[in-house]
């Protein structure tokens, strides 16, 4: 009987933490492909850290879910006639719908 009742107390968050994870990393590849294919097209892109997904509630609006994303993108800068690779850091945060698409993406700064 113990077994039972701690199973059935132990089971939703077992499920919680599986749609959590599953939610993340779609989150993550849903934001990389954004990233690379809309904002900085041919530009190398390097994920530095995601921050976690958090439930947005909008009134009139679509937005379902948020994540702060930081990465590093590789500009080409001409110096004295030489092409130089220069690391640009950015934090965007990304909204998104239900389905984990990116609804807008807006940049901010930490400081």
């Amino acid at each position: 009987m113990r077994i039972i009742l701690f199973l059935l107390l132990v089971f939703p968050a077992v499920v919680n933490a599986q749609f959590n994870r599953s939610a993340t990393e779609l989150a993550k590849e849903t934001i990389r492909e954004y990233l690379t294919g809309k904002i900085f097209k041919d530009q190398s892109y390097r994920p530095i850290s995601y921050g976690e997904i958090k439930p947005r509630k909008q009134k009139d609006s679509d937005i379902a879910w948020s994540m702060i994303h930081k990465f590093e993108i590789t500009e080409i800068q001409t110096q004295a006639d030489k092409k130089i690779n220069v690391q640009k850091p950015h934090q965007f945060i990304f909204f998104m719908d239900e389905k984990m698409k990116v609804l807008k993406a807006e940049s901010f700064d930490s400081d």
